[in-house]
C-alpha cells in the first residue's frame, strides 16, 4: 500500500492543483493533502494582491468541498507559524509534516525542481516526483492568479470561485 504527500499553500487553489491532486492520487493507494498556513507570508501575499487574508479554514473548507466523493484523499491543514522561511525552515516543516500525517510517506508529489535535494535529505525513505513542471496540462499558478484575479477567476476551483467572485464584484 502506497501512501502520497501533496502540499501547498494554494494561495488560491486552482484547477492545476486539482488536476495533480487527482493525477497523484491514481499513482498512490492514500493521498495526504496538506494545506500550509503561514499568517505572515498569507497575510503578505493577500494584501499585496488586494484580497482579504484567507484562513487556514476556509482553505480546508474549499478542498473538502472540491474533492468530496474522492476516496483515499485525507485533507489536513498545517500551521507554518515559526518556521523559518524556504530553505532554513526544510527540517522543521519536514519535521512537523510527517508528525501531521503520522505513517511512512512513500511518494512525494511537487512541482518544483528545486525541492528534489531537500525531500531526499529530509524525507529519506520517500521517492520525489515531480508533476507537470511546465504547467502544460493547466496552464496557471496562484502566482498569476493573485496578479489578475478578474482575467483568471475561471481557473479557481468551484468550491472556492463564489469567494473570488465577490471580492471582483465589490471592486
Amino acid at each position: 500500500m502506497l501512501t502520497g504527500l501533496f502540499v501547498g499553500k494554494f494561495l488560491p487553489p486552482h484547477k492545476g492543483h486539482k488536476f495533480a491532486i487527482l493525477e497523484a492520487k491514481k499513482q498512490c493507494d492514500k493521498l495526504y493533502l496538506v494545506v500550509g498556513y503561514e499568517p505572515n507570508v498569507t497575510k503578505e501575499l493577500c494584501e499585496k494582491a488586494g484580497l482579504p487574508t484567507i484562513t487556514l479554514e476556509q482553505k480546508l473548507a474549499w478542498w473538502r468541498e472540491e474533492l468530496k466523493g474522492e476516496s483515499g484523499i485525507i485533507i489536513l491543514g498545517e500551521d507554518e507559524t515559526g518556521i523559518p522561511d524556504y530553505p532554513a525552515g526544510w527540517e522543521e516543516w519536514s519535521r512537523r509534516t510527517q508528525n501531521l500525517v503520522g505513517e511512512r510517506i512513500d511518494i512525494i508529489f511537487g512541482s518544483e525542481i528545486g525541492y528534489a535535494e531537500y525531500y531526499k535529505k529530509y524525507f529519506p525513505n520517500s521517492r520525489y516526483v515531480l508533476q507537470d513542471v511546465d504547467r502544460k496540462n493547466v496552464h496557471i499558478s496562484s502566482t498569476l492568479i493573485r496578479g489578475n484575479l478578474a482575467k483568471n477567476l475561471d481557473y479557481i476551483i468551484d468550491s472556492a470561485r463564489p469567494f473570488f467572485e465577490k471580492i471582483i464584484k465589490n471592486k
